[in-house]
């Protein structure tokens, strides 16, 4: 029993879980993958009604898997088990799928920084170190989104010419430091590793859903047998033991008279009319002529 009860309640904390992780995946893409270039928002346009499509299942989902656990439902925990397998492969899909989107989908993301000197200064002392480590400047643009204030993270030194551009600033690297956080990101697998992630917490959400089914499933058949066991055993008693006559109900037996009341008592001519019905008269008598 108390075995049971772990089963549902993880079971309850994972979909909780599913139903956070949908409705972050449904606002996302809306609220930070969107540019206002119009060719990158037209890229960018599958991989945000994707990202939106596993968010709706995963609420879908996870509103059946609820229901199904804590009203110990068998049919909903078996919709959820075979949704939560069709999920599976759809993570692995995203798997696959979003990794050569990540540029555009960083780009989109950091695209709102811009111009740095003005909208990105949270972003001033980490892109500075990251300038002056992986020889690059700026993020999407490179030194342009610098605008008029290059720092002098941005200045090549040693000067190499195959990555550093000749600008009226000077010598600046080329390239933008988004390609390089990209590569990083590409390098660790991150997306991919992430969609993993969530493959494994899916597949132990479907298994701890079958479990739950076949205890539900041992318990209905335990309660059944146990009936058919109650059922026959009160059969095979009342045909063993003799069975007394049925017993009328009040309304349907004689009236009883109380003791002390004795049976009415009916007049002589009432009387002779009763005697009558039982005794019939004798035959009228008739004169033969001898006396």
């Amino acid at each position: 029993m108390c075995c049971s009860c772990s089963v549902r309640g993880w079971l309850l904390f994972f979909t909780i879980l599913q139903l956070i992780g949908g409705m972050s995946f449904i606002v996302t893409p809306w609220k930070y993958y969107r540019s206002s270039e119009n060719d990158l928002d037209e890229r960018l346009s599958p991989v945000r009604w994707t990202i939106f499509t596993a968010g709706v299942v995963s609420i879908i989902l996870g509103i059946t898997g609820l229901h199904g656990a804590r009203k110990k439902n068998k049919n909903f925990l078996i919709m959820y088990s075979v949704g939560s397998c069709l999920r599976c492969f759809g993570l692995w899909f995203l798997a696959y799928y979003l990794p050569p989107q990540l540029p555009n989908v960083m780009k989109a993301w950091y695209a709102e920084y811009i111009p740095l000197q003005t909208n990105g200064r949270d972003l001033v002392e980490g892109l500075t170190s990251l300038q002056t480590i992986g020889e690059c400047c700026g993020l999407v643009n490179g030194y342009e989104d610098w605008v008029t204030h290059v720092p002098s993270s941005c200045k090549c030194y040693p000067l190499r010419l195959d990555s550093c551009v000749l600008t009226k600033y000077g010598y600046v690297y080329k390239q933008p430091c988004l390609d390089l956080v990209v590569k990083i990101y590409m390098d660790m697998n991150i997306v991919r590793n992430i969609c993993i992630f969530y493959v494994v917490i899916t597949a132990i959400e479907m298994l701890l859903a079958l479990v739950m089914t076949c205890r539900i499933q041992k318990a209905s058949s335990a309660e059944v047998t146990m009936a058919l066991t109650y059922r026959n055993a009160t059969n095979m008693e009342m045909a063993t033991t003799p069975q007394a006559p049925p017993m009328l109900p009040a309304t349907q037996a004689p009236p009883m008279l109380p003791a002390t009341q004795a049976p009415p008592m009916l007049s002589s001519t009432q009387a002779h009319l009763h005697a009558s019905s039982y005794y019939p008269p004798p035959p009228p008598y008739q004169y033969d002529g001898k006396n």
